[in-house]
C-alpha cells in the first residue's frame, strides 16, 4: 500500500507525527524543568549524570550486561564506571539529552537532529526496541532519584511520551523507514521497573 506522503509532498503538505499533534506546552515545560532541576541538583557535572544513568542501564538484573556489548567499552567490566570511556560516552549522552531538550519547542528541527542521531548509531551493531526501552527506564529512574526532581503522572507521562518520540525518531534514522508504526517497547515502560522496585525494598528496609 503506497503511503501517503508522496501526494502531500506534491501539495508541499508535510505530514505531522502523532507526537507531534499531541505535544503541547505544558508538556514542554514538564520536561524542560525536570531536566534542568536534574542538572542543577548536581552542579551541571554532565558527566556524573551521565555514568549514574548509565550506572542503572548496565545494572538491569536481566538485560544490562546484554547491552553492554553494543559499547566499544564492553570488555572494561571490572572498571566500567571508572573507564575514560564510558565517562566520555556518558557525558556526551548527556550534553545530547540536553540539546533536545532544549530545542522541544521546535520539533520539526529535533525530529531531523535524532534521525542523523539514528543513522550515526548504526556502527553500533543490531540495537533493538527494548534497549531504547531500558535506556528510557534508566533515564527517569535516574529523575526520579535526584533529590531535585519530584515526577508526577503528568510529567512522568510527558518523560515516557518524549522518550518514546526520541526513540523512534533514531529508529527511523538507522533505516527502520518512514511512515512506519512505532515498535513496541520503545517508550519506558508506564510501569514500575525492576530498578524502581528494587529501590523500594531498599528504603523500605532503611
Amino acid at each position: 500500500m503506497v503511503g501517503l506522503a508522496p501526494f502531500l509532498a506534491i501539495f508541499g503538505i508535510k505530514r505531522v507525527s502523532k507526537f507531534r499533534r499531541r505535544w503541547t506546552e505544558r508538556k514542554r515545560e514538564a520536561v524542560q524543568s525536570s531536566w534542568a532541576a536534574l542538572l542543577s541538583a548536581h552542579g551541571n557535572d554532565r558527566m556524573s549524570i551521565g555514568v549514574l544513568i548509565f550506572r542503572k542501564l548496565f545494572t538491569h538484573e536481566e538485560l544490562g550486561s546484554h547491552v553492554l556489548r553494543l559499547f566499544p567499552f564492553r570488555n572494561q567490566a571490572r572498571t566500567l564506571f571508572v573507564s575514560a570511556h564510558l565517562k566520555l560516552h556518558a557525558r556526551l549522552f548527556v550534553d545530547t539529552m540536553t540539546t533536545l531538550v532544549a530545542n522541544l519547542h521546535d520539533l520539526e528541527r529535533v525530529e531531523r537532529d535524532l534521525r542523523n542521531l539514528g543513522a550515526r548509531h548504526l556502527t553500533y551493531g543490531v540495537v533493538l526496541p527494548e534497549h531504547f526501552t531500558l535506556m528510557g527506564d534508566a533515564l527517569i529512574a535516574a529523575l526520579d532519584e535526584s533529590d531535585a526532581v519530584t515526577l508526577d503522572k503528568e510529567e512522568r507521562d510527558a518523560w515516557i511520551e518524549t522518550w518514546g518520540f526520541i526513540a523512534k525518531e533514531m529508529q527511523r534514522g538507522r533505516g527502520k523507514g518512514i511512515g512506519i508504526k512505532s515498535p513496541p517497547g520503545s517508550a519506558p515502560s508506564s510501569r514500575r521497573t525492576s530498578m524502581d522496585k528494587k529501590r523500594s525494598k531498599g528504603q523500605s528496609a532503611a
